[in-house]
């Protein structure tokens, strides 16, 4: 399954839930809300069947699809962090103020440790893991 199948509904729903909030800042003007709108249904538009088709799998097996989202959010966080570091470190080397490398770089960096470490237990105790969350809620009569 391609990992967009596996992160469209959780990534577009926690987008709405931010979206919501949003709404509700008074210190945020009218136009930047409705381009935070504009932006959301266009991606909404964009990943539908992929959205739908989380929606009818959360439907059948919650707790298949909650995994999907783990191993789908877990890719998604490695190739996040492949892009960004680059990026970081550019930055950081164009930037004046030094505030920018006391907060960015230690964040990314205990980022991308605690990714190689959740991938290592992982990688290991998959099985594991899979059963834990298999069992975790017991099936409704």
């Amino acid at each position: 399954m391609p990992i967009i199948d596996q992160i469209a509904f959780p990534i577009l729903f926690f987008w709405f839930l931010g979206l919501l909030l949003s709404f509700f800042r008074k210190d945020l003007e009218p136009h930047w809300k409705f381009f935070f709108f504009l932006v959301f249904c266009f991606y909404l538009v964009q990943f539908f069947p992929e959205f739908i088709a989380g929606i009818n799998r959360w439907k059948l097996d919650p707790k298949k699809e909650i995994l999907l989202w783990l191993e789908g959010i877990s890719k998604a966080l490695y190739v996040f962090l492949f892009l960004l570091w680059p990026l970081v470190l550019i930055r950081i080397f164009y930037t004046s103020a030094n505030n920018l490398s006391k907060t960015v770089i230690p964040l990314l960096a205990y980022t991308t440790i605690a990714y190689w470490a959740l991938f290592l237990v992982w990688s290991l105790y998959s099985k594991e893991w899979s059963d834990f969350f298999q069992n975790l809620v017991p099936e409704s009569k």
